[in-house]
């Protein structure tokens, strides 16, 4: 991930001043950072990046993958839901578990997913920090947009770039075939467009996947 991406949004967003914290944080809290986009568009790589970056920075930061909120792949496909529908997570418990942690300052068991098998693995206990990073597309829905994020973030590209992305990820962690991966991918794009592609209008700062998964910051 190229440096000057975490540099361009710590110069530019990460001080009071000029991204103002929300009055029910809890203290220590500063900034809450939605990051969303189409799956497999490298959200949770760049996550990581971003952590790295601001930990030379001296800024403590924890990362909060909104996915293990997904109900089990069993569920969903008896219910017939898209993993972009928020149907399809268990918004309740995320919205409980987020008061508790961002505005309570109260460490929490987050539910983790495992992408290769459809189920959940065994929590995971997280603290709170001075940026909490919420990973997932979850993050820019409107329950917790409106409640949680004081800097949002997209991930975005044109249709083939995203569509082909869903379908490697498909083919490579989660065991699909060529011909599973092609329907998936399809189905799910419609889903994309439904669901997730409209919370663009609401990020601060678009971020572009290339080709080859190579990011630039879109100009406001």
């Amino acid at each position: 991930m190229p440096n000057y991406i975490y540099q361009y949004i710590f110069e530019n967003y990460l001080a009071p001043d000029k991204t103002p914290r929300k009055v029910q944080y809890a203290p220590g809290i500063d900034f809450v950072l939605a990051v969303s986009g189409a799956a497999a568009s490298g959200k949770t790589t760049f996550c990581q990046g971003m952590i790295n970056y601001l930990a030379k920075q001296k800024m403590g930061v924890v990362h909060v993958p909104l996915d293990g909120y997904l109900l089990d792949r069993k569920t969903r496909n008896q219910k017939k839901l898209s993993g972009y529908d928020p149907r399809s997570s268990d918004l309740p418990k995320m919205i409980d578990d987020m008061k508790m942690f961002i505005y309570e300052g109260n460490s929490i068991d987050l539910p983790i997913y495992n992408h290769k098998n459809g189920n959940h693995k065994t929590p995971r206990r997280i603290e709170p920090a001075r940026m909490v990073i919420l990973d997932g597309i979850m993050s820019l829905q409107y329950e917790l947009r409106e409640r949680f994020t004081n800097l949002n973030i997209f991930f975005t590209s044109d249709d083939i770039v995203i569509r082909g992305l869903r379908l490697l990820v498909d083919m490579e962690e989660r065991g699909y075939s060529v011909f599973e991966a092609l329907a998936h991918s399809d189905e799910e794009f419609t889903h994309y467009n439904e669901w997730v592609h409209p919370q663009i209008t609401f990020a601060h700062i678009k971020i572009w996947i290339g080709k080859n998964r190579e990011l630039s910051v879109i100009p406001k």
